[in-house]
């Protein structure tokens, strides 16, 4: 299909706007690249000053403190139920393992075949004891100490005043009589006695 003069120039003409489209699209294009290009580094380096401060300083005040109290409170609790396991549980499983010993010890002298099996559980059973041993002592040494405390001072320090107190007292009362007796003055004027008599007058 052949086209007309006016149709060539029309597509002529259609060509080259899309050619100028074209170029003129690929320069916008390369203009946002380079806007874009600005824009992220500016944004890092927005970033790398203002925001990553901001967010550590953030991170060191509300979330590091709030995660070391939930980690040592979650220790703490680890220690004190460790304790509290090896105390209280570990001696009544040593107790058992003893027991469950004799009992083997009892079967292996009357069976031959069980005495392995006593040597055994007589070396776990002793292990159990050592470390119940050792167990018992940790959680007395951490739940039943026997120290004075604060309260236990203070009692103390009173006591020592009210006895200081009554001895100050006692000293007080007994003390030589010599200081606390005032002389006897002599008057100047004769002492003349009254008499009944005379009085009625």
């Amino acid at each position: 299909m052949a086209l007309s003069r006016k149709q060539s120039r029309e597509l002529k003409r259609l060509r080259k706007d899309a050619t100028n489209l074209w170029s003129e699209q690929q320069s916008v294009i390369e203009h946002a690249r380079g806007i874009l290009q600005s824009a992220g580094v500016s944004a890092k380096g927005l970033a790398e000053s203002e925001l990553v401060p901001a967010l550590q300083k953030s991170y060191d005040n509300n979330v590091r403190p709030s995660f070391d109290r939930s980690y040592n409170a979650a220790r703490d609790k680890y220690e004190d139920a460790s304790v509290r396991f090896n105390g209280k549980v570990l001696p009544v499983v040593a107790g058992l393992s003893g027991s469950l010993a004799g009992t083997v010890s009892n079967l292996a002298s009357k069976n031959d075949d069980f005495k392995d099996a006593a040597g055994t559980a007589k070396k776990v059973s002793k292990e159990l004891n050592s470390r119940a041993k050792k167990a018992s002592k940790a959680y007395d040494k951490k739940y039943n100490s026997s120290g004075v405390g604060v309260g236990g001072w203070l009692l103390i320090g009173a006591g020592v005043a009210a006895v200081a107190a009554v001895g100050y007292a006692l000293w007080q009362t007994f003390r030589a009589a010599d200081d606390l007796w005032i002389a006897d003055e002599e008057l100047d004027a004769p002492v003349t006695t009254v008499s009944p008599a005379s009085a009625a007058n």
